[in-house]
């Protein structure tokens, strides 16, 4: 089972859609994924639910209250760990949501109320190295959750979807993970940012680095803390109509790759050496910190929402949702070949996942 997050301090770059559907690419090869949204503004849930959600708001109409959504939440499952009522999460009691298309797929919900747990987790950083049990039960819970529910679960891949933070939950998530993929947007503030990204994993992975075996030698569930960089993974950019990026995008295109090579990867290579773990071995093996382009989805993304089914497997009989004909002709063969296009370049993503399993 591999943990991976994908990551990044900067939002608005398309994140969260493409957790979703990588996690499809992922089910519809064959393996079993459990997504998590660790995001206090719920987007993953939204996109997953929504025709459950859909469903139940008509129920609710109907019955004149509120019916609740189905499954258990991310904040319901830890709080009674932060809260000293636990010493661990209960982990046989969570109910997943399964996908309404998809057997291979299933979802720990997201809670707009999360971020309550931001001071729980942020003085259990602050207390790391001291003697209080609760604190060190409290730094460990969200691995110890997401190991123990992966294996509960029979997943090959958790996918967990964080927030645009550098946040005590999203450091939590980070650390957590076996490896990270940095979803980034071809603009200037996004390679800008890639230099701020360097010094905030430097800082998170360097400080559990401190408490790593110490944590060991109580038997505590602690996890390694040394997520290999899968590549980051430039998107939500705008073509023209040639197939190829605006030229506004396609200078900071160009940029990305040379900020990650300047700023991101040699951070990487120095702690690589300093904790003996090898952070940048799939970025070495496939030769290039650039792991896949994803360009905008366009007009499909909404119908994508609506659906709840990935961009690559939307029907025609789908496109009709939200035309009266759906798309006809040129339109259709048009639309057909892009989303043939973002399926390989999901599948990119795909082989550095598989090829961190053979590494661990």
């Amino acid at each position: 089972m591999l943990i991976c997050t994908l990551y990044n301090h900067k939002g608005g770059v398309s994140k969260t859609t493409t957790t979703f559907n990588l996690a499809h690419a992922l089910a519809a090869d064959g393996k079993k994924v459990l997504l998590v949204d660790a995001d206090p503004q719920c987007n993953l849930t939204q996109l997953f639910m929504a025709p459950i959600i859909e469903r139940l708001d008509d129920e609710s109409a109907a019955a004149g209250n509120v019916v609740a959504l189905p499954g258990t939440t991310i904040l319901q499952a830890l709080e009674p760990r932060f809260s000293g009522k636990a010493e661990k999460v209960d982990v046989p009691s969570i109910k997943l949501v399964p996908s309404p298309y998809y057997e291979r797929v299933s979802l720990l919900m997201g809670d707009v109320d999360l971020n309550r747990s931001e001071d729980d987790l942020s003085q259990a950083h602050v207390q790391r190295m001291s003697t209080n049990m609760h604190n060190k039960y409290t730094y460990v819970a969200i691995y110890d959750m997401l190991a123990r529910l992966g294996a509960r679960e029979s997943a090959d891949v958790v996918l967990v979807d964080v927030g645009p933070s550098a946040g005590s939950i999203t450091r939590a998530c980070f650390l957590a993970s076996d490896a990270f993929f940095v979803p980034t947007a071809p603009d200037r503030f996004n390679v800008q940012a890639i230099s701020s990204l360097s010094r905030i994993v430097t800082t998170w992975i360097t400080e559990h680095q401190q408490i790593v075996a110490g944590f060991q030698e109580l038997g505590l569930p602690v996890s390694r803390g040394l997520p290999i960089f899968l590549g980051a993974i430039i998107q939500n950019y705008k073509l023209a109509k040639g197939g190829e990026a605006r030229p506004g995008f396609k200078l900071w295109m160009d940029r990305l790759p040379e900020r990650l090579e300047r700023d991101f990867v040699p951070k990487l290579r120095e702690l690589s050496e300093t904790f003996g773990s090898n952070l940048l071995a799939v970025v070495d093996h496939f030769g290039s910190a650039e792991a896949a382009r994803i360009a905008d989805f366009g007009s499909l993304v909404t119908l994508m929402q609506d659906r709840a089914k990935p961009i690559f497997d939307l029907s025609k009989a789908d496109t009709e949702a939200v035309k009266k004909y759906g798309y006809q002709g040129v339109v259709w063969e048009h639309a057909a070949q892009r989303m043939h296009t973002w399926r390989e370049e999901f599948r990119r993503l795909e082989e550095r996942l598989d090829y961190t399993v053979g590494l661990r």
